[in-house]
């Protein structure tokens, strides 16, 4: 059962990536394209798809390890690669150099989105301020909104790069609470990510949503937890 919004919010915030930006889409698109462009064919057994798939273990792992401060973002752009090449039996004098760079490059200017996540945002920006809390990289995100649309609904953006630690960290949530001038209970917060998005946000003491994304169910009596959203244009009408 989803909760309503409490009467006093004013505040709305969103996580970025597989939210409203479609992350996994585009990020498969950017990778084919550097798997064409580097010619990997021809220094591996993997097909393009099998390199998609290792790639994206590899990164979510890392992803994790960069959360929990374990790894720099240096360290987090460069290895998810090298370490995937390295799986697939390429060289290190035959793997590109610096395509951390490009896929930074590529991937920001694509412009696939969460389904109707552009409607969404017109919609509650009409009626409270929308704020982007994202563990990312803040130039890549900075372009993710400007050329996908979502910039003119966005009042201001925290990523984990500018701020220095990542969700699910309280001072990330406090962080963004201060920027907007409001108290935890001014406020909601949807992200499809169960162990960074909706365990900080309820830990920050702010109704948090759970984008599921056909995600298997889970059950949360936590009285911050506002239930499973399976639909934009259904959140916004909470």
């Amino acid at each position: 059962m989803l909760k309503a919004f409490p009467s006093g919010v004013k505040w709305v915030f969103l996580d970025l990536d597989n939210t409203l930006w479609d992350f996994d889409a585009n990020a498969t698109e950017a990778l084919k394209e550097l798997f064409r462009r580097h010619n990997l064919h021809l220094h591996t057994d993997y097909h393009v798809d099998q390199f998609v798939a290792l790639y994206q273990d590899v990164n979510a792992a890392y992803w994790k390890r960069y959360e929990r401060g374990e790894v720099s973002k240096e360290v987090l752009r460069s290895a998810r690669f090298t370490d995937t090449f390295d799986a697939m039996g390429i060289p290190t004098i035959l793997q590109p150099a610096d395509v951390w760079q490009e896929y930074l490059d590529i991937c920001p200017l694509m412009t696939l989105m969460m389904p109707n996540a552009l409607k969404a945002l017109e919609v509650l920006s009409q009626r409270f301020k929308v704020a982007l809390l994202t563990n990312g990289f803040e130039a890549t995100q900075q372009t993710k909104i400007r050329c996908s649309g979502i910039e003119p609904y966005v009042k201001f953006m925290v990523t984990s790069e500018s701020l220095g630690v990542a969700k699910p960290s309280l001072l990330f949530f406090e962080k963004a609470l201060a920027e907007a001038n409001c108290g935890s209970d001014e406020a909601v917060y949807l992200g499809d990510t169960w162990d960074t998005d909706v365990v900080g946000g309820m830990g920050a003491g702010i109704l948090t949503y759970w984008y599921r994304r056909g995600q298997e169910d889970r059950t949360e009596e936590n009285q911050f937890y506002g239930g499973a959203v399976d639909d934009l244009m259904g959140f916004v009408q909470l």
